[in-house]
């Protein structure tokens, strides 16, 4: 599938934007990682709290290794979640879809922000477990310039505390900015391109 670009998006609103025009940003916006999908005004108010708690989509692990290859980074990801195919949140979105989503922000943020190492494409690998860990979701091999396409397509929202397993060995509680989604049409681009990424056999 062909990732639609659009310019500029993940740059925040200049300072003369109108409160009104904020306000109805903040009510409107639907961030991807939450997994809300486009509701009414009332809806997404009575939402935004819940949305924006650290466990809206609960993560038991985030885990990140380096390797001896500098172009290659491996993650660990597990989710308390039995039924990943579960709506997240009463809205178009699965968990899995959630968990995605996730994936390609937490690539960004700390591995594919440059694409290219020594003119070769770095890849985030990422194991992808659920059910605390019992379920294996497979393996899932990101490469860099698909991860840094998708955040120019959808942009990045407000940033969630995450905590993270470093490779350094420590742990740390990151601010990640999710992928945000604004619509039908992108809520169902995102779904459809979900459909895309499939594990290693």
């Amino acid at each position: 599938m062909k990732l639609k670009f659009i310019s500029g998006k993940q740059n925040p609103e200049s300072d003369d934007t109108s409160m009104l025009k904020n306000f109805t940003k903040t009510i409107a916006c639907i961030t991807i990682a939450f997994g809300i999908a486009p509701l009414t005004a009332t809806v997404a108010q009575a939402n935004i709290a819940q949305a924006t708690s650290t466990t809206s989509i609960p993560i038991n692990t985030i885990r990140l290794e380096d390797t001896l290859d500098a172009s290659v980074k491996l993650g660990y990801f597990e989710v308390p979640d039995r039924n990943t195919t579960v709506s997240a949140f009463d809205g178009r979105m699965r968990r899995y879809d959630v968990h995605m989503a996730r994936l390609i922000a937490l690539s960004h943020q700390f591995f594919c922000a440059q694409p290219y190492s020594g003119g070769i494409e770095k890849v985030m690998e990422w194991e992808y477990r659920a059910n605390n860990g019992r379920t294996n979701m497979g393996n899932f091999a990101l490469p860099c310039s698909q991860v840094e396409q998708t955040v120019k397509t959808y942009g990045l929202g407000k940033a969630v505390p995450m905590k993270v397993q470093l490779a350094s060995g420590s742990t740390r509680v990151v601010n990640v900015r999710p992928l945000d989604i604004q619509g039908d049409s992108e809520t169902y681009s995102f779904l459809k391109f979900v459909q895309t990424i499939k594990p290693r056999s």
